[in-house]
Protein backbone atom coordinates (compact mmCIF):
# COMPACT_ATOMS: atom_id res chain seq x y z
CA UNK A 1 0.00 0.00 0.00
CA UNK A 2 0.89 3.70 -0.71
CA UNK A 3 0.01 6.65 1.34
CA UNK A 4 -1.70 9.48 -0.86
CA UNK A 5 -1.37 12.57 0.16
CA UNK A 6 -4.21 15.02 -0.01
CA UNK A 7 -2.41 17.78 1.55
CA UNK A 8 0.53 19.33 -0.37
CA UNK A 9 2.78 19.68 2.21
CA UNK A 10 1.86 16.17 4.18
CA UNK A 11 5.25 13.65 4.44
CA UNK A 12 5.36 10.86 6.23
CA UNK A 13 8.35 9.85 8.38
CA UNK A 14 9.08 6.93 10.29
CA UNK A 15 11.57 6.45 12.84
CA UNK A 16 12.15 4.06 16.13
CA UNK A 17 13.46 5.79 19.08
CA UNK A 18 12.88 3.16 22.23
CA UNK A 19 13.03 4.73 25.70
CA UNK A 20 14.69 3.94 28.94
CA UNK A 21 16.36 0.80 30.16
CA UNK A 22 13.85 -1.24 31.42
CA UNK A 23 10.83 0.59 30.98
CA UNK A 24 8.74 -1.51 28.67
CA UNK A 25 7.70 1.11 25.53
CA UNK A 26 8.88 1.86 22.09
CA UNK A 27 7.99 4.77 20.69
CA UNK A 28 7.59 5.95 17.12
CA UNK A 29 7.26 8.81 14.92
CA UNK A 30 4.43 7.28 12.40
CA UNK A 31 3.74 10.89 10.64
CA UNK A 32 5.43 14.08 10.90
CA UNK A 33 2.49 14.80 13.51
CA UNK A 34 1.92 11.54 15.12
CA UNK A 35 3.44 10.03 17.89
CA UNK A 36 3.19 6.08 18.42
CA UNK A 37 3.37 4.91 22.20
CA UNK A 38 3.30 1.50 22.37
CA UNK A 39 3.78 0.01 26.11
CA UNK A 40 4.65 -3.94 26.99
CA UNK A 41 4.26 -6.25 29.68
CA UNK A 42 3.20 -5.44 33.32
CA UNK A 43 2.58 -1.21 34.28
CA UNK A 44 3.46 -0.05 37.55
CA UNK A 45 3.02 3.63 38.59
CA UNK A 46 7.14 4.63 38.99
CA UNK A 47 7.52 3.42 34.92
CA UNK A 48 4.46 4.65 34.13
CA UNK A 49 6.09 8.70 35.49
CA UNK A 50 8.92 7.60 33.42
CA UNK A 51 7.20 7.23 30.44
CA UNK A 52 4.81 9.95 30.79
CA UNK A 53 7.76 12.50 31.66
CA UNK A 54 9.97 11.35 28.17
CA UNK A 55 6.76 11.45 25.92
CA UNK A 56 5.86 15.27 26.94
CA UNK A 57 9.94 16.26 27.13
CA UNK A 58 8.87 14.64 23.46
CA UNK A 59 6.21 16.87 22.46
CA UNK A 60 7.77 19.59 23.77
CA UNK A 61 10.81 19.47 21.41
CA UNK A 62 8.29 18.70 18.33
CA UNK A 63 4.98 19.47 16.66
CA UNK A 64 3.22 16.25 17.27
CA UNK A 65 -0.51 17.13 17.15
CA UNK A 66 -1.91 13.28 17.74
CA UNK A 67 -0.58 10.38 19.99
CA UNK A 68 -1.50 7.03 19.83
CA UNK A 69 -1.67 5.05 23.52
CA UNK A 70 -1.10 1.38 22.20
CA UNK A 71 -2.48 -1.11 25.42
CA UNK A 72 -2.77 -3.96 23.21
CA UNK A 73 0.74 -5.82 25.04
CA UNK A 74 0.05 -4.71 28.21
CA UNK A 75 -0.51 -7.52 30.38
CA UNK A 76 -1.62 -6.03 33.68
CA UNK A 77 -2.21 -2.72 34.73
CA UNK A 78 -3.91 -1.75 38.19
CA UNK A 79 -6.20 1.28 38.71
CA UNK A 80 -3.59 3.56 39.55
CA UNK A 81 -1.51 3.34 36.76
CA UNK A 82 -4.93 3.21 34.29
CA UNK A 83 -5.72 6.43 35.98
CA UNK A 84 -2.20 7.69 35.49
CA UNK A 85 -2.68 7.06 31.52
CA UNK A 86 -5.96 8.62 31.39
CA UNK A 87 -4.66 11.85 32.95
CA UNK A 88 -1.38 11.74 30.50
CA UNK A 89 -4.15 11.92 27.80
CA UNK A 90 -6.00 14.85 29.63
CA UNK A 91 -2.55 16.64 29.83
CA UNK A 92 -1.69 15.93 25.93
CA UNK A 93 -5.13 18.02 25.28
CA UNK A 94 -4.62 20.77 27.25
CA UNK A 95 -1.34 21.29 25.70
CA UNK A 96 -3.47 20.98 21.95
CA UNK A 97 -2.29 17.32 21.25
CA UNK A 98 -5.02 15.03 20.06
CA UNK A 99 -4.82 11.36 21.94
CA UNK A 100 -6.00 8.37 20.71
CA UNK A 101 -6.31 4.35 22.94
CA UNK A 102 -6.12 1.58 20.72
CA UNK A 103 -5.66 -2.17 22.08
CA UNK A 104 -7.17 -2.20 25.27
CA UNK A 105 -7.69 -5.91 26.06
CA UNK A 106 -10.86 -7.12 27.71
CA UNK A 107 -8.71 -7.92 31.39
CA UNK A 108 -7.28 -4.16 31.19
CA UNK A 109 -11.16 -2.84 29.98
CA UNK A 110 -12.42 -4.39 33.17
CA UNK A 111 -9.79 -2.87 35.37
CA UNK A 112 -10.45 1.07 33.82
CA UNK A 113 -14.54 -0.01 34.20
CA UNK A 114 -14.04 -0.91 37.57
CA UNK A 115 -12.35 1.76 38.28
CA UNK A 116 -14.35 4.39 37.41
CA UNK A 117 -12.22 5.57 34.93
CA UNK A 118 -13.55 8.07 32.11
CA UNK A 119 -12.31 7.70 28.50
CA UNK A 120 -15.05 10.08 26.94
CA UNK A 121 -12.93 12.78 24.83
CA UNK A 122 -10.82 10.26 23.69
CA UNK A 123 -10.58 8.42 20.88
CA UNK A 124 -10.24 5.10 21.08
CA UNK A 125 -10.08 1.76 18.36
CA UNK A 126 -9.85 -1.72 18.45
CA UNK A 127 -6.03 -1.78 17.16
CA UNK A 128 -3.18 -0.08 16.36
CA UNK A 129 -4.45 -0.80 12.39
CA UNK A 130 -7.73 0.90 13.15
CA UNK A 131 -5.49 3.86 15.05
CA UNK A 132 -3.41 4.59 11.82
CA UNK A 133 -6.33 4.44 9.85
CA UNK A 134 -7.94 6.90 12.14
CA UNK A 135 -4.71 9.18 11.69
CA UNK A 136 -4.36 9.17 8.38
CA UNK A 137 -7.97 9.79 7.87
CA UNK A 138 -7.39 13.28 10.71
CA UNK A 139 -4.81 14.35 8.63
CA UNK A 140 -6.17 14.23 5.53
CA UNK A 141 -4.36 10.93 4.41
CA UNK A 142 -5.57 8.05 2.45
CA UNK A 143 -3.98 4.51 1.45
CA UNK A 144 -4.25 3.24 -1.28
CA UNK A 145 -3.61 -0.20 -2.98
CA UNK A 146 0.01 -0.01 -5.57
CA UNK A 147 -0.95 -1.19 -9.17
CA UNK A 148 1.41 -3.53 -10.15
Amino acid sequence: MVIKKTLPEAKVAISRKKIGGEIPIVVNEITDNCLYAGFFGTLDSDRAKVVSDKILDMLRATGIEIVIIDLGNVDIIDSAVASHLIKLGEIFNFVGVKTLYCGIIPSVAQVMASSGINIKGFEITRDLKSAIKLVFKMQGLELIPIKK
